[in-house]
C-alpha cells in the first residue's frame, strides 16, 4: 500500500524546510504542496500520483512518487531563479549521459511552473547506499580513486554535448562578488557578514589562484560529493543531482571536487580531506585522464578547492547567526589546513 503524498511530506519535512518550500511553493503546508505537485505530474505526464515514497529539502525540494500506472519517479521544485533556459540544458546533458550507459536518472519531462518555482521530472533511480565499513569508510584510498576516476569518466561521456544554457547556473557569482547567490535563503551571507571577514579573506586568496586559468571550460558536476555520488570500491554505481552541472576549467572543477568528493554532508561528517587527500585526489584525476596537472593548473586546483571550503565556512557562519544549528566542520579546515595549499 503507497503512502498517501501530504503525509510524507507532513513526516518527512524538516524545521529549515519552510524557508526553501515558500520560495519554490509559495506554502509550507503539506496538503497544498501535495496538490501542487501532483497536478505537476498530471500536465507533464498525463497520469495520476498514487502516493509518495520520500521527500527532501535543500536547495531545492526532491520528491519521490508512486504513480498511477505503477512507475516510481522523482519530482524536483526548484526556486524561481533557477531559469528554464539552465534547468533545459541540465536535462539535455543528463539525457545524453543516460543514453550513453552512464548512471543517472533518465529526465523524463520539464521544466514547468510550479508554485513560484519550476519542476522536473526524471525515472527514480534506486539508491545503492553509501559503503559499508570497513573499507567503505568514504575516505578510503579505493574509494578516492573510483571518486577521481568517475569525475574524468563523466567530463568524456558528455564532451560534445551542447552546453547552451549550463552558464546561467543559478551559483554563478556576480561580478566583484566572493559568493553566488547561497544555494539556500536559510544563508543570508549579507546580514551575517560580521565577524565573517577572516572567511573572506580566505574566499579572495582562493579566487585570486583559481580565476586565472586559461582552459577553456568542460561541462562538470560541480557539487562532487559522496551525497551525490554512490561508488564501491573498484567503480561507479549512481551519480545524482544533476542540477549542479555547469561550466570550468578541467583544473578547477577537479580541485573542487578533491574539496568535496568524500562529504555526505551528515552531522558525523566533522573532517574535511587535509591538503596530502586534495592532492592524492589530482594526482589520481590527473592517471584517469592521462595527462598530469602543470604546476600552473595544480594551483589553480588549489584555489578552487579552497574557495568551496571558504564559501561552506561562510554558509555555516551565516547559519549559527540566524537559527539554533551549528557546525563548524569548513571554519576548523580554514583556521588549521587552509594555509597548506597556498
Amino acid at each position: 500500500m503507497t503512502t498517501p503524498l501530504a503525509h510524507i511530506l507532513r513526516v518527512q519535512g524538516h524545521p529549515a524546510s519552510g524557508p526553501v518550500e515558500l520560495a519554490v511553493f509559495g506554502t509550507a503546508d503539506p496538503d497544498r504542496i501535495a496538490g501542487l505537485i501532483t497536478r505537476a505530474v498530471q500536465q507533464q505526464l498525463g497520469v495520476a500520483v498514487a502516493g509518495g515514497s520520500f521527500y527532501s529539502v535543500s536547495s531545492g525540494c526532491v520528491t519521490g512518487l508512486d504513480l498511477a500506472d505503477g512507475r516510481t519517479v522523482v519530482l524536483k521544485a526548484y526556486q524561481p531563479h533557477w531559469e528554464p533556459a539552465f534547468l533545459t540544458a541540465v536535462q539535455r546533458v543528463q539525457r545524453a549521459a543516460h543514453q550513453r550507459g552512464f548512471p543517472c536518472p533518465d529526465p523524463l519531462a520539464g521544466p514547468d511552473p510550479i508554485g513560484r518555482g519550476w519542476a522536473t521530472l526524471e525515472a527514480f533511480l534506486p539508491d545503492p547506499g553509501l559503503p559499508a565499513p570497513p573499507r567503505g569508510g568514504p575516505s578510503s584510498p579505493e574509494l578516492l580513486d573510483a571518486s577521481a576516476t568517475a569525475l574524468v569518466r563523466l567530463m568524456a561521456c558528455v564532451d560534445g554535448v551542447a552546453a547552451d544554457g549550463l552558464e546561467q547556473h543559478p551559483f554563478r557569482r556576480g561580478e566583484g562578488s566572493l559568493y553566488p547567490t547561497p544555494h539556500s535563503p536559510i544563508f543570508d551571507l549579507d546580514t551575517t557578514a560580521e565577524g565573517a571577514e577572516w572567511i573572506d579573506e580566505w574566499a579572495q586568496r582562493a579566487l585570486a589562484l583559481r580565476d586565472v586559468a586559461s582552459s577553456p571550460p568542460v561541462i562538470s558536476h560541480l557539487d562532487w560529493s559522496a551525497r551525490n555520488v554512490r561508488l564501491s570500491p573498484s567503480h561507479l554505481l549512481a551519480v545524482y543531482d544533476w542540477d549542479s552541472l555547469s561550466l570550468a576549467p578541467v583544473a578547477a572543477a577537479a580541485g573542487q571536487s578533491a574539496a568535496t568528493w568524500r562529504s555526505t554532508g551528515e552531522t558525523s561528517d566533522t573532517e574535511a580531506p587535509d591538503v596530502g587527500e586534495i592532492d592524492r585526489f589530482l594526482s589520481a584525476f590527473a592517471t584517469a585522464r592521462g595527462a598530469s596537472f602543470t604546476e600552473a593548473e595544480r594551483s589553480v586546483a588549489h584555489g578552487a578547492a579552497l574557495w568551496v571550503m571558504a564559501y561552506s565556512a561562510r554558509c555555516e557562519h551565516a547559519l549559527e547567526q540566524r537559527t539554533p544549528w551549528r557546525r563548524t566542520r569548513a571554519r576548523d579546515w580554514l583556521r588549521t589546513r587552509a594555509g597548506d595549499l597556498l
